[in-house]
């Protein structure tokens, strides 16, 4: 991926975020297919991964919507209690006693926020290796034509950790474009428009390309923070 320098980098974080008991490596999977839903696939892996993730979808009503003919970029575990840390953060600098946990997000988020904000990682059809390219594609999510995700795929050489070997690391970058696609300027990323508001927000995928029975799975990395969240200044 041309327009960002934190290849090497991400593909480090990817190899040691899978040792936060995931059980979840990517690197091309060898059988990328299983013979279950996605919601059954995330519901197999729920007491390390995705029982939060599973959730959010049973509370926001969208079952059926990944399980129809979508590609789902997952936030686990780690995603959605990185959000939290964010939130609670806030509200600490506001009163050092204030707190912000799991049950007050389904306080204060409707249904249809959670949909709306759950819906960003969702995508009509399937989004794998064949379908990317290395400089990337816009996409836009089931729940608004109007936010542009740069999607795209690389590939870096092997290596190990901790007895981990992989011969070839398969990244899939999910980009949550802000403003325009962001450049290179001297070494240096920046939106066209100079506003550094505007930067995009990227993750890459632990895993990637697990085909269910209805579409294709992409897991985020344990470091991103669901709906691409940021401490307010």
């Amino acid at each position: 991926m041309k327009k960002y320098i934190f290849l090497i980098f991400s593909a480090i974080i990817v190899m040691f975020g899978c040792k936060k008991g995931n059980g979840i490596i990517d690197g091309g999977l060898s059988n990328p297919k299983v013979n279950m839903t996605t919601y059954d696939f995330l519901k197999s892996h729920n007491k390390k991964v995705f029982d939060t993730t599973l959730m959010v979808i049973d509370k926001a009503g969208m079952k059926d919507m990944i399980n129809g003919d979508v590609t789902f970029f997952v936030p686990n575990n780690y995603s959605i209690n990185n959000f939290l840390n964010i939130k609670r953060a806030e509200l600490r600098e506001i009163d050092e006693n204030n707190n912000y946990t799991l049950d007050s997000l389904f306080k204060y988020f409707t249904p249809k926020m959670l949909r709306d904000s759950l819906g960003i990682y969702v995508f009509q059809g399937k989004i794998s290796y064949p379908q990317l390219t290395e400089n990337g594609k816009i996409y836009h999510p089931v729940v608004s034509a109007k936010e542009n995700f740069l999607i795209s795929y690389t590939k870096t050489p092997g290596f190990t950790v901790d007895g981990i070997i992989t011969t070839e690391a398969r990244l899939v970058y999910f980009v949550k474009v802000l403003g325009e696609v962001d450049i290179i300027v001297d070494g240096k990323t920046q939106d066209p428009s100079g506003d550094e508001a505007l930067l995009d927000r990227a993750a890459v995928c632990q895993t990637s390309g697990i085909e269910t029975t209805n579409g294709i799975v992409h897991v985020l990395q344990n470091f991103h923070p669901w709906t691409f969240k940021i401490k307010d200044n």
